[in-house]
């Protein structure tokens, strides 16, 4: 009886083994199926937002097309910052061209960002004589010492003779890992964190990535690195103020564009003389075989680039003695009867337009039909003048045959502190320019029209427009910003960084950089 009792209490337990058995095989093959269809939907959805991504990109290249069109039609700026379109699938979707992404709830500043608002390093002259207003003008940048300012000149020159304060290659072989300047001009601006100097934090501010964009370790606080003030607002450094690219068609490729620095006079006075008249003819031929002076011109020891101007003027000295002695006449050139208006045109010529302004209020001695003459400029130098033929001229007329100009900085979209490293314009000039300059709805500045305004407007004397004129441009044909795409009810957006060149005949992209994928907020987008 007792051992009938345990075989039934055996085959209960075989029986409850089973069962669990049963259970937890099913248990197990319920999970595999599960896990099994959350990994296909987990697929499905990464395949799905890959597509999305996909076309976020797509719409992202879309806005750069647009730029591009724009720009080759010379109307950077009137192009349209936002498109909204319908996609065949119904969804909304958007493109957007931003001069850079806002942080904390800021307005969006739709639009491209010109080169020619930046300091261009590559074009500040090397040259002993002029090495002292290059150096100035770093100096102007917020945060740049001498001893920096002479480092980036040593890094881009030739020699290896260090300045007052810079270094050279033998400073950067001692170096751990050592290194050589490159003597030459910077690749790019990341660059500059090889000169003896420079600091990321100086060059790149709280954006110690250069993404562009507010991260969360760029903004709190002491936390982790960078230091930042934890404001919500990206602090950028040099990088902003800086350029390498900036640039600007000459306009000499333009039809019966006139090239007014052309050697060849006798052409010169034909074509000026059929745009603007005879007396404009002679005054302009004239002043470049003997010069130019102005009477409300700077004098040599004034301004900040004193020994420039002097070594300038005395070029123009010991030309204009040549061309009395007879020493500067072309070999083979022009006959000695050429003449125009009475004008004999036997010599090299002594002067070169510096900028257009130079035709404004000046006055040359010239001997005209065997008489001692005193030509004035057929333009005077007051603000209304200037104001109004400036734009003719700058269509009429290219300063060189090159077909682009390089470095100039666009006074109506440059930040103060750009603004600044002009020669010639103090701290508070370059406050008061800035908060003059013409705005834009769309924050585009590319034709606010000539410089001219600064004249008018009294911030800077004619004697001093002059000075500044060759440095300055209301132009330039290079713009960046950020490209973005997005589909409208979904947070993530595609952004690139971007730098387009139009100032050949046919734009390139200079730069295309995928930033990392974001959501709306953090693009600034809502």
């Amino acid at each position: 009886m007792l051992r009938y009792r345990r075989g039934r209490g055996a085959e209960c337990s075989r029986r409850g083994f089973i069962l669990l058995l049963v259970l937890v095989v099913t248990a197990l093959l319920s999970f595999a199926v599960y896990t099994f269809s959350h990994l296909m939907v987990l697929e499905a959805t990464a395949a799905s937002e890959s597509l999305q991504q996909l076309r976020r990109r797509r719409l992202a290249e879309s806005a750069i097309e647009l730029a591009t069109a724009g720009i080759r039609q010379r109307s950077a700026g009137r192009i349209a910052p936002q498109l909204d379109l319908l996609l065949g699938d119904g969804q909304r979707a958007r493109l957007l061209l931003l001069q850079s992404l806002p942080t904390n709830g800021a307005e969006l500043r739709r639009g491209l960002v010109n080169e020619s608002s930046r300091l261009n390093l590559g074009t500040l002259p090397l040259q002993l004589s002029r090495r002292q207003q290059s150096r100035n003008r770093l100096l102007a940048l917020p945060g740049v010492t001498p001893p920096l300012a002479d480092a980036i000149l040593d890094w881009m020159d030739e020699d290896n003779d260090p300045s007052e304060f810079g270094a050279e290659a033998a400073w950067y072989l001692s170096q751990s890992p050592p290194r050589l300047p490159r003597n030459g001009v910077f690749q790019d601006l990341h660059e500059l964190l090889q000169v003896r100097g420079m600091t990321a934090e100086l060059l790149y501010g709280e954006d110690q990535n250069a993404n562009g964009v507010l991260d969360p370790e760029e903004n709190d606080g002491s936390l982790t690195a960078p230091a930042d003030n934890r404001d919500g607002v990206l602090q950028t450094g040099l990088s902003a103020l800086l350029t390498l690219v900036s640039a600007e068609s000459s306009g000499a490729e333009r039809g019966g564009c006139i090239l007014i620095n052309d050697n060849d006079l006798a052409g010169l006075y034909d074509r000026v003389q059929t745009r603007f008249g005879s007396e404009a003819a002679l005054f302009v031929v004239a002043g470049r075989l003997n010069g130019i002076n102005w009477l409300d011109d700077l004098r040599p020891d004034e301004g900040e680039d004193m020994e420039t101007r002097r070594l300038e003027r005395l070029e123009q000295a010991e030309a204009r003695l040549n061309a009395q002695l007879g020493l500067n006449k072309t070999p083979g050139g022009q006959d000695s009867s050429t003449s125009r208006g009475g004008l004999l045109l036997t010599g090299r010529p002594v002067f070169s337009f510096r900028s257009l302004v130079d035709l404004f209020g000046g006055e040359v001695r010239a001997t005209v039909s065997g008489e001692d003459r005193l030509l004035r400029s057929p333009w005077p130098s007051d603000p209304a003048t200037v104001s109004r033929m400036l734009p003719e001229f700058e269509r009429a007329f290219a300063l060189t045959g090159d077909s682009v100009i390089r470095g100039r900085i666009n006074v109506n979209s440059a930040a103060a502190e750009v603004l600044a490293t002009i020669p010639g314009i103090s701290e508070s000039a370059a406050r008061s320019i800035r908060s003059l300059q013409p705005r834009s709805l769309q924050g585009l500045t590319a034709e606010d029209g000539s410089v001219a305004w600064l004249l008018s407007r009294g911030l800077v004397t004619m004697g001093e427009f002059r000075a500044i004129a060759p440095l300055i441009t209301s132009g330039g044909d290079v713009f960046s910003g950020f490209a973005v795409g997005q589909i409208i009810g979904r947070q993530p957006v595609a952004v690139i960084h971007f730098v387009l060149d139009a100032s050949r005949q046919s734009p390139q992209v200079l730069q295309l950089e995928d930033l990392p994928v974001m959501s709306a907020d953090i693009a600034g987008l809502r």
